[in-house]
């Protein structure tokens, strides 16, 4: 009997301390489970760099779309700071024919906190031709006749 005595007098001793804790506690459990991490989807257009002497005829995807997750005042920050910027692909050290270009995502210039959940597409094809210059102006070459009118 004396044993459940000193279970119920410690269990009970210093009783506002132990409510004190109980409520932050309560209140530190709270706000970590109601922070919750937002998605969005951005489409970012993509910029294809050659060679002067080269140029690309065709491209498989004008943009790619990005899912990024984080705190929505980083989310707010990246929607915002990068609303009219293009991701550079960068392809002058390649020749001409059909390219395939991986997109990745250390191109994207992200604030702390936000980190990508997905890049479509992965890759983009392109084609490249030589250029060649006709009475003066550049114009791309390609291996294909003239379309009939």
């Amino acid at each position: 009997m004396k044993q459940r005595q000193t279970f119920f007098e410690s269990l009970f001793e210093n009783g506002s301390y132990k409510i004190v804790a109980l409520f932050i506690s309560l209140i530190l459990w709270l706000t970590i489970l109601g922070r919750r991490d937002f998605v969005f989807s951005k489409n970012i257009d993509l910029e294809i760099q050659t060679s002067s002497n080269l140029s690309v005829i065709e491209q498989s995807h004008p943009f790619v779309r990005v899912r990024v997750t984080g705190p929505r005042a980083s989310l707010k920050k990246f929607m915002e700071s990068n609303s009219n910027q293009a991701m550079l692909l960068d392809i002058s050290s390649m020749g001409e024919g059909k390219i395939e270009i991986p997109i990745s995502e250390k191109k994207l210039d992200l604030p702390l906190g936000v980190r990508v959940v997905s890049l479509k597409p992965q890759k983009v094809e392109a084609t490249v031709v030589q250029r060649k210059v006709f009475h003066g102006v550049d114009k791309p070459q390609s291996d294909s006749p003239p379309a009939d009118e």
